[in-house]
């Protein structure tokens, strides 16, 4: 007990002294924490530059310029009569879409007609192209609101009983998890998840290849020493999380439902398996910069691949299988289930079987590798 005390607590301070690595599975976190979620604080695009050409020029199409300019979503810049001016403002980049009322616009409503404006948009931008279809779709449907409560008031009806006719089937939408909509809550919850395991990744393997060229501060050819050492890395990867769940996601004003005993397993779990994991791999580190050459580069797959970014039933069956040999994975589905979601210990105990499984492969690889870095100290 006293070596594996001693192992333990030799590899945190080997961590504080390497600044390096210090910076990496400490100071990154808290840097990353700050920056990262700067730039999408408003959670939602309003005011996309747009433009309109209006071919019709009736009154009814001045209504349904007055109703884009009105939504929150558009920002309408010029009204035109002239498509190639638009189409030629979207590829000179000072608009993001537009909207194009054609001939005949009033005549075809009034007389029963389907009409189908044309919209435009920017597909390199997906909130920008999003808000714009919202707000156009919103603007349209608001139209189509009022021109048929105009012909149940026709028929002699109350303005109330207009108003529910047009509108029999109303729809009222709550998120749970993302009230707002937000890119940001969208987003950050998830990649943190990633980031904290591939900081401790880089952090871990590096330390492990400068203990292979200078020697280690203990002997990790005993297996309690090694045990140590990932239970050291995962000292580090569970204060890391209780800062971004305590305090990072209590800034943002992140949606935050989960109960602290339900919490709590899934950030242990998460922790001994990102904390195991990069032990195991960082056994098969060389020297120092191996660890950011090979490993750094690996980060973007692992995020597309965790089934956030992408649906998971659209990820092909070869890439889903090796998604499940990275602990965030799970981690990811588990922490936003819990956390966001408020699910209990029952609801994700697949993500956290997963993670055991995950924890159990990669104790017995880190017992069963040999030529471990040798005790500097003889």
């Amino acid at each position: 007990m006293r070596s594996f005390l001693k192992g333990y607590w030799t590899s945190l301070a080997a961590t504080v002294r390497d600044r390096n690595v210090l910076l990496l599975v400490l100071i990154g976190p808290i840097i990353y924490s700050v920056y990262y979620p700067f730039p999408y604080s408003p959670e939602v695009v309003h005011e996309v530059p747009v433009a309109v050409v209006d071919l019709d020029n009736s009154s009814l199409s001045r209504q349904l310029i007055r109703l884009a300019e009105a939504s929150p979503d558009l920002g309408v810049t010029f009204v035109g009569q002239d498509p190639a001016q638009l189409r030629r403002a979207l590829w000179d980049g000072d608009i993001e879409g537009g909207l194009i009322i054609p001939h005949g616009f009033r005549r075809s409503v009034l007389r029963g007609e389907t009409v189908n404006p044309v919209v435009l948009g920017n597909g390199a931008y997906f909130m920008f192209n999003r808000a714009e279809l919202l707000g156009f779709a919103g603007a349209t449907q608001a139209l189509s609101s009022e021109l048929d409560r105009r012909h149940e008031l026709a028929g002699s009806v109350s303005s109330d009983q207009a108003a529910e006719r047009s509108d029999p089937v109303r729809l009222d939408l709550r998120a749970a998890s993302n009230p707002t909509g937000g890119y940001s809550t969208y987003v950050v919850p998830a990649v943190a998840v990633v980031v904290l395991q591939q900081t401790l990744l880089l952090g871990i393997c590096m330390l492990l290849g400068t203990w292979k060229e200078t020697g280690a501060p203990f002997d990790l050819r005993l297996r309690r020493n090694r045990l140590a050492l990932v239970v050291a890395a995962s000292t580090l990867c569970f204060l890391n999380t209780l800062y971004y769940v305590g305090l990072v996601y209590w800034r943002e004003d992140y949606p935050h439902l989960g109960e602290i005993q339900y919490l709590l397993p899934v950030i242990a779990v998460f922790s001994l398996t990102a904390g195991a994991w990069a032990v195991a791999i960082g056994s098969w580190i060389r020297y120092r910069e191996q660890a950011v050459l090979c490993l750094l580069p690996t980060t973007i797959p692992i995020i597309f691949l965790a089934g956030f970014a992408w649906p998971v039933e659209a990820i092909p069956l070869p890439l889903r299988a090796l998604s499940m040999l990275v602990p965030s994975t799970a981690g990811i589905q588990a922490f936003l289930n819990v956390d966001q979601m408020g699910a209990d210990l029952l609801q994700v105990a697949p993500e956290i079987l997963e993670m055991a499984l995950l924890l159990g492969v990669a104790v017995v690889l880190i017992f069963i590798k040999k030529n471990w870095p040798v005790s500097s100290e003889g």
